[in-house]
């Protein structure tokens, strides 16, 4: 049986609540649930407005044409991310500017974001790459001198602190993901934070239509069907109130993870910022160079392992390929091309983060016939568990 690259966490309320919605048929975009779960999530953070969506993606879109990006405008993305932000940036008629990262946060490299702004920039779109902070001081203080807007994209990093601070309480605009692999889920889903109202009645009403807030079925812009579902944010809620208990468990298999791998060859493991408070989603190793990422990946499924490879730079897809040039991201290039991402289900249990372990040991052992690794057995001396992490008490 193959150990998942991840599962969602559903040891809550989730099933009492959709059957709450069953019961009262609530099942679309309108109902208790949806408030409370935007009311929940802004209360957490300790922002003022919470607009649920129906993902990350669309969160995204929303957030710019709030802020009134638009045709002939450019916005600040980082090169090493899932695309979602960049597509946005071009679906919202703006020019999506790709800046290289820096190797120890996976963020925009700042000391080169800068020189990548012109008199067209309008906003920055900050990625919290897989549970590390951004430098938000720089950030902001760049957006500052600028007279730039900050779009968080918290989507990896839901309970993540810079400074004691939270992500997605610090730009002037943040989006979350609850997409079944994330720290929390919806299924689908993803939703807007921000203390600007102006911003919030926007996206709002540019979330349902185009239409006023004030009168129903008037129509006062070109909008979109971007809600989340009331059975969604039923799941959301129950999701939130579990949230400590399951960064809890995250962070226990990441410290695991990290004590078993942290002294094995030939792999590098993610290091944090004294600043950054992370939080663990995915478990992410690079290979060094001599070793193949694709070969890796073959090595651990058939040894029932599901790994996945780190995302391709955002400037390699076809639609944004012939724009940039390699030479501008060389450390996204060479971060994607050797790192990988290893289960990190919260019902893992210890035997199976053994297991995987052991095997990543023994990829490299098996490829480096001129490096004689010894580890020591005293390594692997963990005490037994019969029971999954993400078990109840």
């Amino acid at each position: 049986m193959m150990i998942p690259i991840s599962e969602p966490y559903l040891h809550g309320n989730e099933r009492k609540y959709v059957n709450q919605c069953l019961d009262t048929n609530w099942i679309s975009s309108q109902g208790d649930f949806i408030l409370r779960f935007e009311t929940g999530l802004a209360r957490y953070h300790g922002m003022k407005y919470g607009i649920a969506t129906s993902n990350c993606t669309t969160a995204l879109h929303l957030s710019l044409k709030a802020l009134c990006i638009g045709e002939g405008d450019e916005v600040i993305c980082p090169d090493l991310t899932f695309i979602a932000p960049a597509n946005m940036i071009l679906l919202s008629g703006a020019k999506p500017i790709l800046v290289d990262i820096d190797p120890l946060t996976l963020a925009i490299d700042v000391s080169i974001l800068e020189s990548k702004l012109t008199e067209r920039t309008k906003a920055i779109v900050v990625v919290h790459q897989f549970g590390h902070a951004a430098p938000m001081d720089e950030i902001m203080a760049i957006a500052r001198k600028y007279n730039l807007k900050v779009i968080e994209d918290n989507a990896e990093s839901i309970g993540g602190k810079y400074k004691g601070e939270l992500l997605g309480a610090i730009g002037d605009v943040s989006c979350f993901s609850f997409y079944a692999n994330k720290i929390i889920t919806t299924g689908e889903g993803g939703a807007i934070l921000t203390n600007n109202e102006n911003i919030a009645d926007r996206c709002r009403e540019l979330r349902d239509h185009g239409m006023s807030k004030n009168k129903r079925y008037h129509h006062i812009d070109l909008g979109y069907n971007y809600r989340m579902t009331n059975i969604q944010a039923a799941i959301g809620i129950a999701q939130l109130e579990g949230l400590d208990a399951i960064l809890a468990i995250r962070k226990r298999q990441m410290e695991l993870y990290y004590r078993l791998l942290e002294g094995v060859p030939g792999i590098t493991l993610r290091h944090f910022a004294p600043w950054c408070e992370p939080v663990h989603w995915l478990m992410t190793l690079t290979l060094d160079d001599r070793y193949s990422r694709d070969a890796f990946l073959d090595f651990m499924k058939k040894e029932g392992i599901d790994c996945r490879q780190m995302v391709n730079p955002v400037h390699q897809a076809l639609h944004f390929i012939e724009e940039y040039n390699d030479n501008d991201f060389p450390k996204a290039i060479k971060i994607s091309a050797q790192s990988v991402h290893l289960p990190c289900s919260t019902a893992l249990t210890i035997e199976q983060i053994k297991l995987v372990s052991k095997q990543v040991e023994k990829f490299v052992m098996r490829n480096d016939n001129n490096n004689a690794l010894q580890t020591s057995e005293c390594l692997w001396e963990i005490k037994q568990m019969d029971r999954p992490y993400a078990a109840k008490e």
